[in-house]
């Protein structure tokens, strides 16, 4: 049975619009309505749940006024059906409606409403651009998307598996006690009032200090993940048995928000047990006057201090199930501080998809400085036939990385326009740009999952032959299958750890050239892609790429001049602008900036007679 209940709904298998947030409580409204059927059964089950609850203490002090008055040998022939009604109540209505709360709230619903969130926010998350992660923390930013689903549903489950119960179970009760004598509803109506109280004072404070916590928890995650993810500088310059100052003052604060949270916690503890004697002594000695009154039975007392012990404990499961709303509101509004964030860059509503004609690219009158004053682009002008290959050299800053990552819209710039084949790349379909290039970065980009899938990633469509063609292109299949011996392709099998840490930064980079021949896109961006590799694997590997690039629009990056020689064009950026362009010959003969820069180079390496 539970397992036909978990497959009630399916989070993965809807499309399923992450709606960003007018206000938080908005935020979990909204992202859950295609659930709302659910919460309802949830809600309802728990409403019944309470009712039958209330019905027993009911029945237990009615059943004793009938005991009370019933001659002994009259008891089974006077109340025999309305204790067998009873017992079927207690023995199959009761079990099977606390199967229906139990089933719907923790199989169906709280596990089906974490993952939507979840998933449907890290769909939300991987629509923005590369631009926008690079001012996230990826450590922060995973922790959030993981706990947004989390903190969200618990505000839902709080409402529908624990307030719904304790507010009818509250309502039902006051309603039999006013109905049985109405002075027993004022010492429940006073306890309620300075219940009330005490809620109005401790919530907003208890969320204030949960809000400090969990900030202060998400700072020490991120402080962690940084230091482990940047273990080996940490090694290098730090001592064992030093402690970083930053890193002890994020543990000093998520101790000292921790301890905020509990004293407030003690707090409201203490309170309840007071509220919770005063409820007892009031109701069961109002009970008990009106029973000595000749005005209640003892039924009636019997039942007033079963509720009261009941209520007592509801009560503080309520201010548990409020503060936890509160608590998650807090944690939820904390984590759509990244996740909740409107995407950056967006397709219009009708942009259509880009069509390729040949791969020709231009950049008009290009600026994008970062919101800066200087650096980036200045004025930028530059266009390459289909099929052209050139290269982009110059200083450190003069805006080499930007026109690439203006190209792959990593941005949109602030002035001037990117085309490919006459079409402005800001209006058309990003994932049909992203499908008509590939690119090989000198900081190579692994996933910490197969070699296999790490090739093939993207490409569903792939076998095994089609990944190890590749990986031969680029010089690295005899090193994948020498992690095998035993088992030469089950070495592409073999998991190379986060960021690809356990490889050396050739063979990264050489995996990382694999891919892109996979991939065989139109359009091929390479940036300083073989600067790990040493000159022999190096001049193996320029072989492979020439033959590859033959048909293919190619811009490279290089600092290492004679690797770029034999491109068709070499342009030269300067403080964001094209300075020179030409051929290696034709620059070298104008004897201006690329003439510098290769002379500078090459006496650097040969020295002054070269």
């Amino acid at each position: 049975m539970p397992k036909i209940l978990s497959g009630l709904f399916d989070p993965f298998a809807r499309v399923h619009a992450f709606k960003t947030p007018a206000s938080t409580l908005s935020f979990v409204l909204s992202n859950m309505r295609s659930m709302r059927w659910i919460i309802a059964v949830c809600a309802i089950s728990s409403i019944c749940s309470a009712l039958i609850e209330v019905w027993l203490i009911y029945y237990a002090g009615w059943l004793i006024d009938q005991l009370v008055f019933t001659p002994k040998d009259q008891v089974w022939t006077t109340l025999w059906d309305e204790l067998l009604l009873a017992a079927l109540a207690l023995l199959v209505l009761r079990p099977a409606v606390a199967y229906v709360n139990e089933a719907f709230n923790d199989v169906v619903f709280r596990p089906s409403a974490v993952s939507l969130i979840r998933w449907s926010a890290h769909k939300h998350v991987l629509k923005n651009s590369v631009g926008w992660f690079r001012d996230e923390q990826s450590g922060q930013l995973a922790s959030r998307v993981r706990e947004v689903g989390v903190s969200a549903t618990s505000v839902i489950y709080a409402v529908v598996h624990n307030l719904a119960y304790v507010l009818t179970y509250f309502a039902v009760s006051l309603w039999l006690l006013a109905d049985v004598d109405g002075r027993l509803a004022v010492p429940l109506l006073i306890w309620a009032g300075l219940y009330g109280l005490h809620m109005a004072y401790a919530v907003p404070r208890f969320r204030d200090n949960y809000a400090r916590f969990e900030n202060a928890k998400t700072n020490l995650t991120s402080t962690l993940v940084d230091t482990y993810s940047n273990i080996e500088t940490i090694k290098q310059f730090t001592d064992d048995d030093q402690d970083d100052p930053q890193t002890a003052s994020r543990f000093k604060a998520a101790l000292h928000s921790f301890e905020g949270v509990q004293r407030f916690e003690v707090y409201i503890n203490v309170g309840m047990v007071v509220l919770s004697n005063l409820l007892l002594v009031g109701l069961v000695g109002c009970a008990i006057y009106l029973w000595q009154s000749g005005d209640a039975m003892l039924g009636t007392v019997a039942a007033a201090l079963a509720l009261s012990t009941r209520l007592s404990g509801m009560a503080e499961w309520m201010l548990d199930a409020i503060t936890e709303i509160y608590g998650s509101l807090g944690a939820t509004r904390e984590a759509l501080q990244s996740v909740g964030q409107p995407v950056d860059l967006t397709d219009a509503s009708d942009a259509p998809a880009l069509k390729l004609t040949g791969a020709a690219v231009t950049f008009e009158n290009v600026t994008h400085r970062y919101g800066k004053a200087v650096g980036g682009l200045d004025g930028f002008d530059l266009a390459l036939a289909a099929g052209e290959k050139l290269a982009l050299v110059g200083p450190s800053g003069a805006g080499k990385s930007t026109v690439v990552n203006l190209l792959m819209r990593h941005f949109d710039p602030e002035g001037g326009r990117v085309l490919i084949d006459g079409q402005d790349i800001a209006t058309v379909k990003q994932a049909s740009l992203r499908q008509t290039m590939t690119s090989v970065a000198q900081d190579t980009s692994l996933l910490n999952r197969s070699i296999r899938d790490n090739i093939a990633f993207g490409r569903h469509d792939v076998n095994l032959d089609s990944v190890i063609a590749a990986a031969k292109k680029a010089r690295v299949h005899d090193f994948i299958t020498g992690l095998r011996p035993d088992d030469p392709s089950a070495g592409y099998d073999t998991v190379i750890g986060e960021r690809g840490v356990r490889l050396s930064g050739g063979q990264r980079q050489r995996l990382s050239l694999a891919r892109a021949f996979l991939r065989d896109a139109p359009i091929f961006i390479l940036d300083e892609a073989t600067s790990a590799l040493d000159s022999e694997v190096e001049a193996e590997i320029l072989d492979a790429l020439y033959a590859f690039m033959a048909d293919k629009t190619v811009i490279a990056i290089a600092h290492r001049l004679s690797t770029i020689a034999h491109m068709d064009r070499i342009a030269v950026v300067d403080q964001g602008r094209v300075v020179e362009v030409g051929t290696h010959q034709q620059l070298l003969a104008k004897r201006g900036h690329y003439a510098r820069l290769w002379d500078k180079q090459v006496n650097g390496l040969l020295g002054n007679d070269a």
